[in-house]
């Protein structure tokens, strides 16, 4: 796979009415051979739902799910009697091994946004484990939300990625080094960033799979994901 920039424009975009997805990968309607996974990492949705609606519950297995709220709040109830609203500044978990079955429900008067991103995992089979955690993000630096080999981790996830959440002012920039047999992915929220001469604006997306550290400078103050993934 060679380094890629997406812009926005040709990301699939779905309209439910109450619900309003972009899929950066093949999910539910959208399939494309060639946009399956980015290793590990299996979906990224970035979901906005309208108030007072709701995914019916459903089933999951063996996949690492990670829910991080940019704006309003979610309702999630599941099989193992877990129920509780999450906000923002708050990230939920959700290792579904075995079976586990959820719902999620804007019981809001307001629009929730929110990123949705599935790993496959280290193992399969074991029980299920679901989690809420309230998150303090300092800006201009990295922001460690979840790992399978960091100290500094607000959650373990059973999946070799690390993923970051980075809200940076304008006109501070960064380094980045991609390790041997790792991959990186950025997800632009809000604003401008430039990386190798490249300008990104919000929700388009980059693929690096070059092993080399690299400088990212934030043209506008900027809100964006990364994840390292290890092949």
């Amino acid at each position: 796979m060679k380094n890629n920039i997406i812009k926005s424009d040709l990301v699939y975009k779905a309209n439910h009415g109450w619900l309003r997805s972009s899929h950066i990968f093949s999910f539910a309607d959208y399939y494309d051979i060639e946009n399956m996974w980015f290793w590990n990492m299996r979906v990224f949705n970035d979901d906005y739902i309208a108030w007072n609606s709701w995914f019916w519950i459903h089933p999951h297995s063996n996949m690492e799910i990670l829910t991080i709220i940019l704006d309003g709040e979610i309702t999630h109830g599941d099989t193992l009697w877990n129920k509780e609203t999450i906000s923002v500044w708050e990230i939920q978990t959700m290792s579904a091994w075995t079976w586990i079955n959820h719902s999620e429900e804007n019981l809001s008067s307001k629009e929730t946004h929110l990123f949705q991103i599935w790993f496959l995992p280290l193992h399969i089979w074991n029980k299920p484990v679901y989690k809420k955690f309230k998150i303090y993000l300092v800006k201009n630096k990295l922001n460690l939300l979840a790992s399978n080999n960091k100290d500094d981790t607000i959650w373990y996830l059973d999946s070799d990625v690390n993923v970051y959440r980075w809200i940076f002012e304008k006109g501070n920039s960064f380094d980045y080094k991609i390790e041997k047999r790792r991959w990186f992915f950025l997800y632009l929220n809000t604003w401008e960033l430039e990386i190798e001469g490249e300008i990104l604006k919000a929700w388009d997306q980059l693929r690096f799979t070059d092993w080399k550290s690299y400088k990212i400078n934030c043209i506008k103050a900027s809100d964006f994901v990364v994840v390292d993934v290890k092949i």
